[in-house]
């Protein structure tokens, strides 16, 4: 019986963190980004991922709150490190261009490569042009470059297959 009541708890406590991000989103969709910041804060507390990947990104842009470098990369290195691909993506492009962390290709493509193999179209594409130019010490390799704009190939076109249907 214990189980059973944690169990609903649980579940409770799930779906409604669940509805106050739709919430957040429907804030955000209406233009009180500011409101919908302070809900994803609260829901990045209580540990959920895509709260902390969408308060780290409003951080980096500036959404609902002033940009703050520090606190985007706070919130979007919790949410990587748990394994989510937009964070993991946007961790990458602070360190292709040097945002709160010394410029690091070879940290950004670690960031990227991760999103990537989990279908991050941006982080595939990213990777192509860092491989294809060879920057920042990223040796220029063109198999590798092909690679990964197959990837963004490929996604591009399951995308329209869906689109069409």
């Amino acid at each position: 019986m214990k189980k059973m009541i944690m169990g609903m708890l649980v579940a409770s406590t799930c779906l409604m963190a669940q509805s106050s991000y739709s919430n957040a989103l429907e804030m955000l969709d209406k233009g009180k980004p500011e409101m919908a910041s302070a809900t994803f804060l609260q829901l990045a507390k209580s540990g959920d991922v895509d709260a902390q990947t969408m308060l780290g990104e409003m951080y980096l842009d500036g959404i609902g709150v002033q940009v703050d470098h520090q606190k985007a990369f706070f919130w979007l290195a919790k949410a990587a490190n748990k394994g989510d691909s937009e964070a993991c993506y946007l961790l990458g492009f602070m360190y292709e261009n040097g945002l709160q962390v010394g410029q690091s290709l070879s940290r950004a493509v670690s960031w990227y490569k991760k999103a990537a193999l989990k279908g991050d179209t941006m982080a595939q594409f990213n990777l192509a042009m860092i491989y294809k130019e060879g920057k920042g010490g990223i040796q220029k390799n063109m198999k590798e470059a092909l690679k990964w704009l197959q990837l963004v190939e490929k996604e591009h076109e399951n995308i329209t297959h869906v689109a069409t249907k």
